[in-house]
């Protein structure tokens, strides 16, 4: 089977929202005559028949796109093709939701999901600014409402990007000792080390630049690392097989649905996802209102722990240094300089120094050409004052495509790259929150109060390793060894794979 070459892609910017058509792969008989002879007629309303010798006819069914068949396809470049994206939304949520009501009706309440919920702190920030709103009380609200549906537990992502963090900065320093701290090696896990989080960056370079996989950080990202959670040390806890519980993840993009449906996350033995279906905020909010609910009015909710041992009185909403991105390069270089060169430095300061907000003696921090969404920040040496590290973010396609070229041409000189495909990161994700003035302005305004919120919506930052909950959860999950074990390793790591292009580069219609 040949992909089709017929794409046509409209309103093409850095900014990553569903603007793309595709069509499915199908073959096509040119001639129209099939092998026994039938033929294929077109209906007045558009619809297709096949047309036997003896002049029966057969209504052919659609062409549908499903995810697999998008993650296969190299004929896109950017995230939009999750406009395709039919199985994965709110109306997915609420129907399980309903046939869990219609179980317990009908006395059959042993065959009940177990249903899981999943919130970004980046979604928290979008629905905050909207409904003007403290974020944590969105979070007490979206717990209340939620389980008002039927929910049975609500869970914050930030738990899960703890658990990321600590294993993507083991992954780092393993990279550097392991390359002696030289660039551009060829085999699997050499540097430059470049953040996996973003599944529009990871889906980008799976279909056209293979060569910059092995350089791919294999730690799962937050979301699906929280799928792991829920559906292995969560069921068993639970007593339950992962098939019986519904894990539905509240993510600021549409690339995460793509995320959540890769074969590599699929448990062939359950027939189940890590992550059964994401929504983004704006679906959320649009589910809020087909059920005539409002958070504003909301009532608010104890917040639930992962394990439901949050005091009363005791709720904080806790969060990582640095942007919305997620805080990976600043945990990182904190943890890289003290694990490498007995340099202690916080990611907090970090953070700050990036942004210009403090000046450091070991740190650089620049933004290349004037842009905020392309920063480098170096680590001195203390005597020398020379270069020890150099990390950069780059947020953005435009910036990631020369990235890219620097990367393939052996001139890029960064040992960790954060990279995020929305300018602005996550905060800007396609999924969030839109204001009701389209003008850039208000746009970019809009993106930057976002930002600013989700920077300062914790109570206070709270490191990896001071998250006494992440580390019970470790070593009850994975025994003694903890993070060294064969077992953490298989488990919160992925692969990357490289997608053929078999796209004929004339069907594409600029």
């Amino acid at each position: 089977m040949a992909f089709s070459g017929g794409i046509r892609l409209t309103d093409l910017n850095d900014y990553i929202t569903p603007g793309q058509e595709c069509i499915k792969p199908v073959k096509a008989n040119k001639s129209g005559q099939q092998a026994d002879g039938s033929t294929i007629r077109v209906g007045q309303e558009g619809d297709y028949y096949e047309v036997t010798k003896d002049g029966e006819e057969t209504k052919l069914e659609k062409a549908s796109i499903t995810l697999n068949d998008c993650l296969a396809c190299s004929g896109c470049v950017t995230s939009a093709e999750t406009v395709l994206i039919t199985m994965q939304s709110h109306h997915e949520l609420l129907s399980v939701l309903d046939e869990n009501r219609q179980l317990h009706e009908s006395g059959n309440g042993e065959k009940v999901k177990y249903v899981v919920v999943t919130v970004a702190p980046q979604v928290v920030a979008s629905l905050s600014l909207k409904y003007q709103l403290s974020p944590l009380s969105v979070a007490k609200r979206m717990t209340s409402t939620l389980k008002a549906m039927g929910v049975s537990q609500v869970v914050d992502s930030a738990f899960s990007r703890d658990l990321t963090l600590a294993e993507s900065a083991r992954e780092f320093v393993e990279r550097f000792r392991k390359s002696e701290g030289k660039l551009h090696g060829e085999q699997s896990g050499a540097l430059p080390m470049l953040a996996s989080w973003c599944p529009g960056w990871v889906c980008y370079a799976e279909k056209t630049h293979a060569e910059v996989l092995p350089w791919m950080s294999t730690t799962k990202s937050p979301q699906q690392a929280m799928g792991s959670v829920v559906k292995d040390y969560l069921a068993k806890k639970l007593q339950l097989t992962p098939d019986r519980i519904y894990h539905v993840a509240v993510m600021m993009c549409y690339d995460k649905k793509l995320e959540a449906s890769r074969n590599d996350f699929y448990n062939d033995i359950y027939r189940t996802r890590d992550v059964d279906c994401v929504i983004t905020t704006g679906e959320f909010d649009r589910l809020l209102s087909e059920t005539a609910t409002s958070l504003s009015t909301a009532s608010e909710a104890p917040l639930d722990s992962l394990f439901k041992v949050q005091e009363p009185g005791q709720e904080h909403l806790y969060s990582s240094a640095g942007t919305s991105a997620g805080g990976g390069l600043e945990y990182i270089l904190s943890y890289a300089a003290h694990e490498l060169f007995g340099i202690a430095i916080s990611s907090e300061e970090i953070a700050k120094a990036g942004l210009g907000e403090m000046q450091h003696p070991l740190l650089q921090a620049k933004a290349v050409r004037n842009q905020a969404d392309h920063r480098e920040i170096t680590l001195l040496d203390p005597n020398t004052k020379q270069p020890l590290l150099v990390f950069a973010t780059v947020y953005g396609f435009r910036h990631l495509q020369n990235l890219v070229r620097k990367l393939k041409s052996g001139r890029s000189v960064y040992h960790y790259v954060e990279v995020a495909a929305c300018p602005s990161a996550c905060s800007n994700g396609g999924g969030q929150i839109q204001p009701d003035d389209p003008s850039p302005a208000a746009k970019k305004q809009w993106v930057a109060e976002t930002e600013r919120i989700y920077r300062t919506a914790a109570d206070e930052f709270q490191l990896p390793e001071k998250n006494d909950m992440l580390g019970k959860l470790i070593y009850d999950w994975f025994g003694t060894e903890g993070l060294d074990s064969a077992a953490a390793r298989q488990i919160l790591h992925t692969e990357f794979h490289g997608v053929a292009a078999e796209v004929n580069p004339l069907g594409v219609s600029w």
